[in-house]
């Protein structure tokens, strides 16, 4: 059987336009939302004592490995579904294919999810601006985009937007993403200088500026009288922060998934996953460092105060949820010039959706080339250079993620963390397995460096399998029954998808084994 009639398509129909900049770009958009908005400032009153700026140090020393051995072996196979395609090729197509299921519905759903939040966060930015400056218009604007209905509706907005910025091709993607990337870093920057000029006593002063004379204060005091006291520095709650710390870093991969469209991707793929991953890294542990500058233990008062006792905060000031934007727009001056700064920062929620809108979509293709899933997935726009049903269907799981979010249907959220995460223990093994498993591949990759004797792909594959293993146990520590069973449930109708699939090439005459035997076309 010919090779063009092995697979879905004879040729991918993508378009490699994008750089190591863009790679770049791309890892920290991916992950930046909730590690800078939320993360560096919400965790204190939960792990007293706990460090974020080290557990986000930490993340980075786990992460970076395995972004390092991402980059290898995806300039081996610069193909879309780059893990898959890994896993599948060096392991098995069916653990390839169960993997990449798993990746689909966690990154899926995660598109509206994030979608709902944003919204939400940025109807917070309108409220704080509008409460700090006394002006009610503003506070009704954030107020609407807060209720149930304005998220879900912001929600959908988001995912259409980018359904149909991923439909204009792959050239309108890249300069959007550039666009979208400089705004809530030029944003964060600005909060960044913000919180290393203002001195601890200016802090108090403007905070009491916004938000009523003696409230810094008395946000301490009342903290103390409800039971919290300042905490020395804890290694367990240090390491009790990894939870989160691991989904902050959820989405640094993503572009694996697109390597189809990357340029000279031996060397960008090394050069943009490694210099992107440790820029996230830093900016994590810049940010979570400098906001304590000011504001020192008002921050873990005020955090206990919101987690434990909203009435009594509220009889001082709105109780606004702790955020990087909160923390940021109370001692920012004029107003407008802290709602800036507030809605910019929030637009790294929006950022995580394009990079994973993006991957998801070219799993999807990736996999529906090798028929693992319908043929007709593999359509391709030919005038842009785009997958048509991948991207359709794509919009369909961020959609259904709006509505998870929108019913309160909890026990769905659980696949998030263990369908994004699922994947890495296999490719670990299959990274690890590459140069002896598939020598032939592993020629094709842009480092082939040995460490006593050992291929460096296997010993970073041996360290992603264990950290994919522990990512995996911590995902699922929260599960209830509910989650446990809805997940049992996804993975069931992915292998029935997968078992029809096979059933159907056979009756066809298709040999699948030729098709994982080798590489997708170009």
């Amino acid at each position: 059987m010919e090779r063009g009639i092995m697979f879905t398509r004879r040729a991918s129909g993508l378009v490699r336009e994008l750089t190591w900049v863009d790679i770049f770009i791309f890892c920290i958009a991916g992950p930046a939302a909730s590690g800078i908005n939320f993360f560096s400032v919400s965790t204190a009153a939960e792990n007293p004592g706990g460090s974020i700026g080290v557990a986000f140090a930490i993340g980075l020393f786990l992460f970076l490995p395995i972004m390092i051995c991402i980059a290898i072996t995806t300039s081996a196979m610069p193909r879309s579904g780059s893990l898959y395609i890994t896993v599948s090729r060096v392991l098995d197509p069916a653990l390839g294919f169960f993997g990449g299921w798993m990746v689909l519905w966690g990154y899926g759903l995660a598109i509206g999810v994030l979608g709902y939040i944003v919204t939400g966060i940025i109807g917070g930015g309108f409220v704080l601006a509008g409460k700090a400056g006394g002006m009610p218009g503003l506070v009704g604007i954030g107020e609407t985009l807060g209720t149930t209905i304005g998220q879900t509706i912001g929600g959908i907005v988001w995912t259409i937007f980018f359904w149909a910025l991923t439909r204009l091709g792959i050239r309108s993607v890249k300069w959007t993403m550039r666009i979208l990337f400089a705004i809530p870093f030029v944003a964060t920057a600005i909060a960044v200088l913000y919180f290393v000029m203002t001195s601890p006593a200016s802090a108090e002063a403007a905070f009491n500026a916004k938000w009523g004379a003696g409230a810094f204060q008395a946000i301490i005091d009342a903290a103390k009288e409800q039971g919290w006291s300042p905490a020395p520095f804890s290694w367990s709650s240090t390491f009790n922060l990894l939870l989160v710390v691991i989904w902050a870093y959820t989405a640094i991969e993503t572009m694996n998934y697109a390597g189809g469209e990357i340029k000279s991707p031996k060397t960008s793929m090394l050069k943009g996953f490694g210099w992107g991953g440790l820029a996230v890294g830093l900016m994590y542990f810049i940010v979570a460092l400098t906001v304590y500058f000011p504001y020192g233990q008002f921050i873990p008062a005020y955090d206990f105060l919101y987690d434990n006792a909203r009435e009594v905060l509220e009889e001082i000031m709105p109780a606004i949820s702790p955020s990087v934007p909160f923390y940021a727009a109370s001692l920012i001056s004029p107003p407008w010039l802290g709602l800036v700064v507030v809605v910019s920062i929030a637009l790294w929620f929006a950022n995580s959706i394009l990079p994973i809108f993006l991957s998801n979509s070219r799993l999807i293709f990736a996999m529906a080339m090798d028929r693992a899933l319908p043929e007709f997935l593999a359509d391709v726009d030919e005038k842009r250079g785009t997958p048509t049903w991948a991207a359709h269907l794509t919009c369909l799981f961020g959609l259904f993620g709006v509505a998870i979010m929108r019913f309160g249907w909890a026990p769905l959220l659980g696949i998030l963390n263990i369908g994004i995460l699922f994947i890495m223990w296999g490719y670990g093994l299959a990274a690890m397995l590459l140069p002896y498993r598939k020598p032939e591949l592993y020629e094709l990759s842009a480092v082939k460096y040995d460490v006593a004797g050992i291929p460096l792909v296997s010993i970073l594959g041996f360290i992603t399998f264990v950290l994919g293993i522990f990512f995996m146990m911590m995902s699922i520590m929260p599960f209830d029954n509910a989650s446990m069973l809805t997940v049992l449930a996804i993975m069931a109708l992915g292998f029935l998808i997968y078992f029809y699939q096979v059933h159907k090439c056979k009756k066809a005459g298709i040999d699948l084994s030729q098709i994982y035997a080798v590489l997708p076309p170009e």
